[in-house]
Parts: C-alpha cells; sequence; structure tokens
C-alpha cells in the first residue's frame, strides 16, 4: 500500500515574507518532498486568511476591514455564474486572483521546473469563512440558507481550481480546506451538529481528490476523524492529548488509512526557541506510543503521518519561521529513519 504521509514535512500554509519568490524559496528549502504555495498575509490584507478564500464571492464586500455581504443585481448574476459552472464543472469562476496569492504562480513554475510529485494547496473553509462574513440582516452568512449554497458552491469549485492548476503543474494535488473556527464547535457561538459541519465541509472538500483540513486548536475531533477526509491536521504541540482522547475515531481513521498531520512544532516564539530536535522527538516518542496501545505499528503510524508546524507562520518573524521550517524537516527526517 502506498502511504500518504511518509512522515514527510510540510506547511500549514502562511509564511511572513513579503518577496513571492523567497517565499517560495523557503518552502522548497524546508519542505522539498510536499512543497506548498505560500500564503503571504504581511504583503497585504487580501491574502489574509479569509480574504483570500473569498476573494470574488458574488456579493462580498470589504468595508473599513469588515466582511460585508449584500444580496444586490451584481449578486444574483454572480450566482446564475457560480451555479451553472457548478453544474458544468468549470472551476475557473472561482480562480484566486493574482494579487490575493502572489506567490501561486512562482510556486508553480518551481513546481514544473523541478519536477514535484505531489504538492498541497490550502483555504479556508466554509464554516470559518461564513462565519466571518455578515449578510444584510447582521447574522453571519453561514446561518442563511441561500447565501450558504452560494458559498458553499463557489469555495468547491475554488479548492477544485487549486487541484486543477497543480496537477497541470505536473504534480498530484493534496488540498486542505482548514477550519480554524471549529475551535468553537459545542459553544454557545455556535450550535450546528457534527453531522451539519461535517457535510458542508466535505462538500467544498470534494472539489479534490485528495483533501485534508487543520484546526489550530481543540474541537470535536470526530468531525475530521470519522468523515471522507484523507488528512486530519491538528496542533500536537498544544492540543494532543485532547485529540487523542477520540481513541475509536482515530483507530477507525487510521485503519481505513487515512493520515495524521502533527503540528508537533511550536509556533510561539518562547516555546521556539527552547524546542530541539530532540525534544520534540521525546515528545513526539510519548504520543505515539499512545497511538500504538490502538493497535498499531510505530513504524505504520509514522507511514500515515505528516510533520508540521503547529499553525501557519505568517504572523511571526522571518528568523522565527525559518527556525520552525528546520525544526519541521529535521524531526520529519529523524522520525523516518524508523519507516
Amino acid at each position: 500500500m502506498t502511504f500518504l504521509g511518509n512522515c514527510r514535512a510540510t506547511g500549514i500554509g502562511s509564511l511572513p515574507h513579503t518577496d513571492a519568490r523567497a517565499a517560495v524559496e523557503a518552502v522548497f528549502a524546508f519542505s522539498p518532498d510536499l512543497p506548498y504555495w505560500p500564503q503571504l498575509p504581511k504583503v497585504s490584507p487580501k491574502e489574509g486568511m479569509n480574504e483570500q478564500a473569498l476573494a470574488g464571492l458574488p456579493g462580498l464586500r470589504i468595508e473599513g476591514g469588515k466582511l460585508r455581504h449584500v444580496q444586490d443585481e451584481a449578486f444574483f448574476l454572480g450566482v446564475e455564474k457560480v451555479f451553472a459552472a457548478y453544474e458544468s464543472g468549470d472551476a475557473e469562476v472561482a480562480a484566486i486572483p493574482g494579487d490575493s496569492a502572489r506567490a501561486f504562480e512562482p510556486f508553480l513554475d518551481t513546481v514544473r521546473q523541478r519536477g514535484v510529485a505531489e504538492a498541497k494547496g490550502q483555504l479556508a473553509g466554509p464554516i470559518t469563512v461564513g462565519m466571518a462574513v455578515l449578510g444584510e440582516n447582521g447574522n453571519p452568512i453561514l446561518y442563511d440558507e441561500v447565501v450558504r449554497d452560494v458559498l458553499v458552491k463557489f469555495l468547491h469549485l475554488r479548492v477544485k481550481w487549486q487541484a486543477e492548476r497543480l496537477r497541470e503543474a505536473g504534480a498530484d494535488p493534496i488540498v486542505f480546506v482548514d477550519e480554524p473556527f471549529l475551535a468553537s464547535f459545542g459553544t454557545p457561538f455556535f450550535g450546528w451538529s457534527v453531522q451539519e459541519v461535517r457535510a458542508c465541509l466535505e462538500t467544498v472538500a470534494a472539489g479534490a481528490e485528495t483533501v485534508g483540513s487543520h484546526c489550530c486548536s481543540n474541537t470535536d475531533w470526530s468531525i475530521f476523524l470519522g468523515g471522507k477526509l484523507d488528512v486530519v491536521s491538528f496542533d500536537a504541540y498544544e492540543f494532543a492529548e485532547n485529540f487523542l482522547v477520540y481513541r475509536d475515531d482515530l483507530a477507525a481513521f487510521l485503519s481505513r488509512g487515512g493520515t495524521i498531520a502533527w503540528g508537533i512544532v511550536p509556533t510561539d516564539p518562547d516555546a521556539l526557541a527552547r524546542e530541539t530536535v530532540k525534544s520534540l522527538r521525546e515528545r513526539m516518542d510519548g504520543l505515539l506510543r499512545k497511538v500504538e496501545a490502538l493497535g498499531f505499528s510505530r513504524e505504520q503510524v509514522l507511514k500515515q503521518s505528516l510533520i508540521t508546524p503547529a499553525c501557519g507562520l505568517g504572523t511571526r518573524s522571518t528568523d522565527a519561521a525559518a527556525r520552525a521550517l528546520a525544526l519541521t524537516r529535521d524531526l520529519a527526517a529523524d522520525l523516518a529513519t524508523v519507516i
């Protein structure tokens, strides 16, 4: 069986660079086996997580740095195009504008030049972005059934567009639909069920053949482990104990060939400064023993693992990002000796 993980190093998405080609070079220096196109929020607000995912959504307005949605004539004309594209499978309607993803084309160029076998893309998911935009009634658009349908279809096409572009560049695509907002799942701020969240997320994720999702805090991990995702990514530095509570879900996920992306390298500058490959290896060893107790060999678990930073690095300094990426690369190489 071919495993997706094989203990490779990769990243969550954002980097602090302000030069797109320098960011791409950093990705290939530290994650050559599974590179990802870097999001650059310090370059422009348009590269913010929500703004980037939503750019071009019919009815979207950005006013005073706040995301709003209006149902005007342009919205309904745009909806017709999205629905027609969704039915036909034409993802070009959801292409990410160049000024919202400056590193995307340089990344594709490098993928072509280097003959990369697999490459990772990412996009903020429907729950996260749907809760970030207020509609005309002042409520998040996720709660508006009509607008939510448009949003989900649009994001599905944006995932499909990424996957197609990566494949055109010669790489098998892996696309993550990331849901940091699900840290609020089960709180009074968000009352949806597991089934509702999963259905929304998986409709978007179905735009690519191989898909993952990342949540950078604690949540109900059965949402991710019990669905159709190929990769579940989490902050293993801070929340591993919470994650490993879901023993049955985790065992079932691994048994069907799922991959765990262990965000074991911290992104907090103080924690990052005191950690080493040795200390992180010791931390990972303890976590791996707990997964082994579910009936899996260490070799198998690592074959079904990726090693990543705990979260995106877009708000950190370039020096801190380089240290986190170097630790990720070197820890993955150290752990891979077991395979």
